[in-house]
């Protein structure tokens, strides 16, 4: 379980580097690059974060990106949702 809190601390940081005003934009790289296709060689440490998680976090990522999106303004929602999803993210990989 222990590696389970590292992974989510981890995308947690990640989700964190991503403003309001960016969603759009972030959910666009991540479809980038779970299509296959790179962000190329960008040097933006978020464009670098996403090409270093696996296909299944970028979902997870993504998933949370458009509830967030959905939930403008009402933070502790999307939060909530960030972790009890992640949970079950867990238990199905």
């Amino acid at each position: 379980m222990a590696q389970n809190h590292k992974s989510f601390e981890r995308l947690s940081h990640v989700l964190e580097q991503i403003g309001d005003d960016d969603i759009a934009n972030a959910i666009a790289w991540i479809r980038e690059c779970r299509a296959g296709r790179g962000l190329g060689g960008s040097q933006q440490p978020l464009m670098m974060a996403l090409e270093q998680l696996e296909r299944d976090e970028l979902t997870w990522l993504e998933m949370v990106l458009c509830v967030r999106a959905q939930q403008a303004g009402r933070e502790a929602a999307w939060r909530r949702f960030a972790e009890s999803s992640y949970r079950d993210f867990v238990a199905f990989y």
